[in-house]
């Protein structure tokens, strides 16, 4: 039935319509002027649902391994040739789904969200932009195509994050985001570069089948620019500085920013071009270093943390890092799976925060929270959900069989109980800060005024459906070394992710017993950790180097913001103000005077100096024709 309803080549033909339809629905948003504010968020919400609808129709037809659909020919010099082009293979039709469906139910959500809102159209245009880029980053077949889609997603983070630009700070938080990525832009455009140098093509088949017989070196340095361009979009240790920041936009924002586009956007180039990375482990490993110390950094950086959006801005980085760890030690379909879980509790989560906010009349701190269980119980169950999701929860939650299996993964890599302590110690942690950040807005007595808030069925649904997958998803693939229950993600991603052999036996056990542990306690000291805060008044959120971070931002500007200004300042006086000013203009101005002032002194208006200027003039003109002769 389903066969005779979509057909391969039918759904070849589509492809487009993937990435373009919500390109083409934020053209519409800016080209449509005049229209009922709602209708925006109606065009926007559309455009989503036809690349949403194109994704499922790939899954219903069985159309997962497809060939490149070309567009057109988007240049054409001598031999070389660069096509537009998309491709859909198993990996990519995942991140895509997580993309297309986690955004849609962000869009849909923003509707009621955003309603009369500071600038509701602009919003939609960059939302329906930000989704589009991003599936044009997943879905491009070439490194031109995938970049556009990589700077794109720039773009809207800068916009979107900056929405509220009444605020000074609000506009630094989005230019210290672009600022910042811009580092790993450039990282990843030198290594685009030095493909093409080396490949002689940008096409991304034609780079694998050609990567064995190229220099070592030479893919060893693509690798660590595309590494460097990934920790930058991914937030990662020390290129994380801009995401806790970045929660000056709206709350949805940051759902579609950690859930579904631009944080995901450095595993998936990474785990995209594994086919590299393979072929220098030792750079391979330090991905899973970096993203290791990452998870277990920012968890301890969470714990400290008041805010409620930073608090999960904290867990999205650690999040992440455990993704990156997995891609380090080359488990591709185990960072897949984590990112599909977090996609769910995260975006559900950061939408109910926003909820949150609007009943504390805009207050971020948890600690004036409090009580809200009795008054908004469907947001305290999903809520919930979401928070021990982000605990992975033993055997209930989804990030229990995503996590854990990186854990145990990591593990068997070089260093790797070192590797391993450091999931460890950051899944603990986990448990504590999301915990905390729980009991300290639903339980207990409330610590400030709650306003009524009412939350219609587009609120409802998507927060519903995610809480859901938060719970559920982790089903479809359970532990290797359980003899029951379903395998079903990791095997079908082996043609073109390859997976990585878990530790057997006592090792094996002993992992996921801690792992288990780990989360547990972690839930346990979470509770009366908060009920000694909310006693005192004082607790985590007042130790200083916890609420600052370990300082690493202040650290930064002192060693980089502060410097690079002082280097500006002189270039600015030695440049500017010596040559460009001093000499280039003065030197000018002055050779213009003093040519003005030659010239003007033949110019004196008495006859007898025109004449004798004639008449040498014309004994000139005579010597000259007699030399000639």
């Amino acid at each position: 039935m389903t066969d005779a309803l979509v057909t391969l080549p039918m759904m070849h033909h589509l492809l487009w319509l993937i990435p373009c339809a919500p390109l083409l629905g934020a053209l519409l948003i800016i080209a449509l002027d005049g229209l009922p504010t709602r209708a925006y968020g109606v065009i926007a919400n559309l455009a989503v649902l036809v690349s949403a609808l194109c994704v499922a129709l790939l899954w219903l037809s069985g159309s997962w391994d497809m060939p490149v659909q070309t567009a057109y020919e988007w240049m054409h010099i001598d031999n070389w040739q660069l096509d537009v082009g998309f491709r859909v293979d198993r990996f990519t039709l995942v991140m895509a789904s997580v993309s297309a469906w986690v955004g849609l139910l962000i869009h849909l959500f923003s509707t009621q969200y955003m309603r009369h809102d500071f600038g509701e159209r602009r919003y939609f245009a960059y939302l329906n932009l930000f989704v589009g880029g991003m599936l044009l980053f997943i879905t491009a077949d070439n490194l031109i195509l995938l970049y556009a889609g990589w700077e794109i997603m720039g773009l809207c983070s800068y916009a979107l994050v900056s929405h509220y630009y009444t605020k000074d700070e609000n506009v630094y938080a989005g230019r210290k985001a672009f600022v910042t990525t811009r580092i790993g832009d450039t990282a990843l455009a030198i290594g685009i570069f030095l493909c093409f140098m080396q490949f002689q093509s940008l096409n991304l088949e034609s780079i694998f089948q050609a990567a064995p017989q190229a220099p070592t070196g030479m893919i060893a340095a693509i690798c660590i620019l595309f590494m460097l361009g990934a920790f930058a979009k991914s937030a990662q240790f020390p290129l994380h500085v801009w995401l806790p920041d970045a929660m000056a936009g709206p709350s949805t924002v940051s759902a579609l920013i950690h859930a579904a586009t631009m944080i995901t956007a450095g595993v998936y180039l990474i785990a995209r071009t594994h086919v590299l990375f393979d072929l220098v482990p030792d750079v391979r490993w330090w991905v899973a270093l970096v993203g290791a110390f990452t998870a277990l950094y920012a968890s301890v950086s969470a714990i400290g943390q008041n805010d409620i959006k930073r608090i999960l801005a904290y867990s999205t980085i650690s999040q992440i890092g455990y993704m990156f760890a997995a891609l380090g030690v080359g488990g591709y379909s185990l960072a897949l799976f984590h990112l599909a879980v977090h996609a769910c509790f995260k975006a559900l989560m950061f939408m109910s925060s926003g909820v949150i906010i609007e009943i504390y009349h805009h207050d971020h701190d948890i600690r004036n929270m409090g009580g809200l269980h009795k008054q908004q119980k469907f947001l305290s169950f999903a809520y919930l959900a979401g928070s021990l999701a982000l605990a992975a929860l033993p055997l209930v939650t989804a990030s229990f069989y995503s996590k854990d299996a990186i854990i145990a993964a990591t593990y068997t890599a070089d260093h790797g109980a070192f590797l391993a302590g450091l999931g460890l110690l950051g899944a603990l942690l986990t448990g504590v800060y999301s915990m905390r950040m729980y009991f300290m807005v639903f339980t207990g007595k409330a610590r400030s005024e709650i306003h009524d808030y009412r939350m219609t069925w587009a609120m409802k649904l998507p927060l519903g459906i995610l809480a859901l997958g938060s719970i559920c998803l982790g089903f479809i693939q359970l532990p290797d070394s359980w003899s029951f229950g379903p395998h079903l993600l990791l095997p079908w991603l082996e043609p073109v992710l390859t997976s990585v052999a878990l530790p057997e036996g006592h090792a094996g056990e002993m992992l996921e017993l801690l792992g288990a542990a780990a989360a547990v306690i972690g839930i346990l000291i979470a509770w009366p950790l908060t009920k000694a805060e909310v006693r005192s008044g004082r607790g985590v959120g007042n130790i200083g180097f916890l609420n600052k971070a370990l300082y690493i931002d202040d650290l930064a500007k002192v060693l980089v913001i502060r410097p690079f200004l002082a280097l500006c300042a002189v270039l600015g006086s030695v440049i500017d103000g010596l040559l460009l000013n001093g000499v280039l203009v003065a030197g000018v101005r002055r050779l213009m005077l003093n040519a003005a002032e030659v010239v003007s002194r033949g110019q004196g208006a008495l006859v007898s100096r025109y004449v004798l200027l004639m008449v040498l003039g014309l004994m000139l003109i005579i010597g000259y024709l007699t030399v000639q002769l």
